[in-house]
């Protein structure tokens, strides 16, 4: 009886230490891109349920990424599981012929890469079903059109507070159920949230209502109220194009509590004294650009 007792004490306790280990985050860090196929084991690119990538990465890297989460080069289902992906600390590279996703249409093959650096690209998740949860890069400054496109498992984004720019059909038939857009947004293009059968609330923060030149949540049921800060209630209320039964709300100190949890400025492009672009910090003098517009002179002491 004891011998009983005490044996499934240790599988109890086995199983809780594997549990454990399969939902850890495995955190990746890269020195320069292109590095992520020899970082993550073949193997590990079934069975992380949960990613971390710190540093540069490229249309390549990316490719990885989305095996991991779901689909691979060709768009085909891949085995992976990944259901929640941090790339807060990452930096999108835009490189030539890095591509991270070639989508056959009729007789022609369409490749897509990184068209800028700190873009989410076009279709850069398309398809990609296990994910649920996704924290953009800090230095993300615009997401491409179809950038999410049918990721219907996905339910939370966190957005970078520098992004200027959605464009069209970045989140159609996603599972988002609150949205919180940041103060630094400036442009949404058309049916950004088309078909997000889950979408209940969506908060905008910049006192200046951005370009939204055509309807950003057709097919969105569930959508009740759309809250702006109260200052800026008439000029939201003109710009946006809204579903019948959806409401326009203002409300105090939506900005300013968006200002206390702004991140500090990041670094979003670097150059040498020749202002050529650099993908990598370089021995010498860099010039730095950051995301709130300044620049500053780095001096780099290492290769």
């Amino acid at each position: 009886m004891q011998v009983s007792t005490l044996l499934r004490g240790c599988m109890v306790a086995t199983l809780a230490a594997v549990s454990t280990l399969s939902f850890a985050q495995k955190v990746v860090t890269t020195e320069k891109t292109g590095q992520l196929e020899t970082l993550i084991k073949e193997s590990e690119r079934e069975n992380t349920p949960s990613l971390k990538v710190v540093g540069p990465i490229n249309g390549e890297d990316i490719k990885i990424i989305r095996i991991m989460c779901g689909r691979d080069f060709s768009g085909s289902e891949s085995e992976g599981t990944t259901r929640t992906l941090d790339l807060s600390e990452a930096q999108i590279k835009q490189e030539s012929g890095k591509n991270y996703f070639n989508e056959h249409v009729g007789f022609f093959n369409r490749f897509y890469a990184p068209s800028a650096d700190n873009e989410i690209g076009v279709k850069m998740f398309y398809r990609c079903e296990p994910l649920r949860e996704i924290i953009l890069p800090k230095t993300t400054t615009v997401i491409a059109g179809q950038a999410f496109d049918n990721c219907t498992s996905l339910a939370k984004c966190t957005f970078s507070a520098g992004l200027t720019t959605i464009r069209q059909y970045a989140f159609r038939n996603t599972k988002l159920t609150n949205v919180e857009l940041p103060s630094t947004l400036t442009a949404m293009e058309a049916k950004v949230f088309d078909g997000c059968k889950e979408l209940t609330t969506v908060t905008f923060t910049s006192k200046a209502a951005p370009s939204m030149p055509g309807e950003l949540f057709p097919n969105c049921p569930k959508l009740k109220t759309i809250i702006v800060p109260k200052e800026s209630l008439a000029a939201y209320t003109a710009a946006l194009k809204l579903p019948e039964g959806v409401t326009i709300e203002g409300r105090e100190g939506i900005t300013a509590v968006r200002s206390l949890a702004t991140t500090a400025p990041v670094e979003v492009a670097r150059f040498d004294l020749q202002g050529r672009r650099l993908t990598q910090p370089q021995k010498g003098v860099n010039i730095v650009r950051y995301s709130n517009g300044t620049t500053a002179k780095v001096v780099v002491r290492y290769n």
